[in-house]
């Protein structure tokens, strides 16, 4: 099928700008309802919601890599060929349902390692809707509706949220009351999938759908490593740590984790378009985006005030400060590995690479476990921060991505990019009054935005 449907691809709109700013009130919702839930679980009961979460997050960037990206890639390239479509559609719902059987099973089990059977029944739940809705967001990535997908993403952080609010501090279900918000927020995600029945025919076989599940086999390879990569450190310090020392790590982790939402906003907006045209100009400009949002949130993790970190969290949560550092440097490391990721994914379709790509990520988790069963939480912390730079860096200096890092080196804008975020970064680390610092901070961000995402600025009518 990727070698038949040859078709003109569909024109789209970038759109990376406005779907990091969906997907951003979408993280704020997110890490909203993370910094609550350290008002409503104990720090035992929070490392459980923590460790569960990350699972679910591993099986759903599996999930979408295996056969959503597939989807929005062969849509794009079917233009208006229903036909096409139809047949890319089905085996897509299909396949998201099959797969999901598999990684719903991988869930409730690695659940039932740190969890309750209360823990494993809702993110089952969880698993089994995202199988469902899995379809809808792909097809919406293939003709790309990026706004209709940021919507979609703010609003089932929103339910959940709420969902998830009301199951802890009002019924008081603990950790599995906080990740069933997770199922409920899910629901959302079926409203595309509703419009898309007409395109669902009976399971099929043949030549087309063998070279799909090809394709979906060799980006799952690759995406899996991203998956893994996020998701051990959070993973390990609930099972190496007990629940006092692992839940304020987790919870410093989540905050250093905002840069992913940067980079897969970067990552959704762009595939389609690196897949028709890779080349380094157009991979420079993603890394740029990138790179100016991640370092911006670093800088404000890393200056975040003592007194805004004591509102946001209770004092069983205290220690969380002292892991912030570690968790900045491992978020935006995570977020470009993310994006790196992308590119092979996106130019890459024999997936020669994902060889190494595992690799890195294999290497990565050793050096985390091993220094996590040294030093417990600390080993984690320190452990996961340093052994990602390597990783990252590595990574980087592919022949398929080197070029595009190197044509980010020799722009004009690099320098200028730089001397912002030095000026920024002293401005917060002067600013010590929250009041202030909040402010200092929204207008940096809103500088920032504009200068990584052009179309996010009004145009002028001529």
């Amino acid at each position: 099928m990727t070698t038949e449907l040859q078709a003109r691809p569909v024109r789209r709109r970038g759109g990376a700008g406005w779907l990091l700013i969906a997907t951003t009130a979408a993280g704020v919702a997110n890490y909203g309802y993370a910094l609550a839930m350290t008002h409503g679980l104990s720090p035992a009961q929070y490392a459980i919601f923590a460790a569960g979460q990350a699972l679910l997050m591993v099986r759903a960037t599996i999930s979408s890599a295996a056969i959503s990206w597939v989807l929005a890639r062969e849509v794009s390239i079917a233009g208006e060929d229903d036909r096409r479509r139809v047949v890319v559609v089905s085996f897509a719902f299909w396949s998201n349902l099959a797969l999901g059987a598999v990684l719903t099973a991988v869930v409730a089990i690695g659940v039932l390692t740190f969890g309750s059977a209360a823990d494993a029944l809702v993110l089952t739940a969880a698993s089994v809707i995202l199988s469902f809705g899995s379809t809808g967001v792909g097809y919406l990535q293939g003709i790309g509706r990026i706004g209709a997908i940021a919507r979609l993403l703010t609003v089932e952080a929103v339910v959940k949220a709420l969902a998830g609010a009301v199951f802890v501090f009002a019924a008081g279900w603990q950790s599995a009351g906080a990740l069933a918000g997770f199922a409920v927020g899910s629901l959302v995600l079926l409203l595309p999938v509703l419009g898309l029945r007409h395109m669902v025919r009976r399971p099929a076989w043949g030549g087309a759908e063998a070279e799909l599940l090809r394709a979906a086999l060799r980006q799952t390879r690759l995406q899996a490593s991203v998956a893994v990569l996020s998701a051990t450190d959070v993973i390990m310090a609930a099972v190496l740590g007990s629940g006092t020392a692992a839940g304020p790590y987790q919870a410093a982790s989540a905050l250093g984790r905002v840069p992913l939402f940067a980079s897969n906003a970067v990552s959704t907006a762009a595939f389609a378009q690196l897949s028709a045209d890779g080349s380094a100009t157009r991979k420079a400009a993603a890394l740029r985006s990138y790179l100016l949002v991640s370092a911006l949130m670093a800088i404000a993790l890393v200056t975040l005030p003592t007194p805004v970190q004591q509102l946001l969290l209770p004092d069983s949560f205290a220690a969380v400060g002292r892991w912030l550092g570690w968790a900045a440097v491992l978020g935006v490391m995570v977020g470009l590995f993310n994006l790196a990721v992308t590119f092979l994914q996106a130019g890459d379709a024999r997936g020669s690479t994902a060889i190494t790509v595992a690799g890195l990520a294999v290497a990565f988790v050793a050096v985390v476990a091993v220094s996590g069963a040294a030093r417990g939480v600390s080993g984690v912390a320190v452990g996961a921060a340093i052994a990602s730079v390597p990783a990252v860096a590595l990574l980087l200096l592919m022949p398929s991505i080197r070029p595009g890092l190197r044509h980010l080196a020799t722009t004009r804008d690099v320098a200028y990019d730089i001397g912002l975020l030095g000026g920024i970064a002293a401005a917060l680390v002067l600013v010590r009054h929250p009041a202030a610092w909040l402010g200092v901070a929204a207008l940096a961000g809103a500088v920032v935005l504009l200068r990584a995402f052009p179309d996010l600025a009004p145009r002028r009518r001529r």
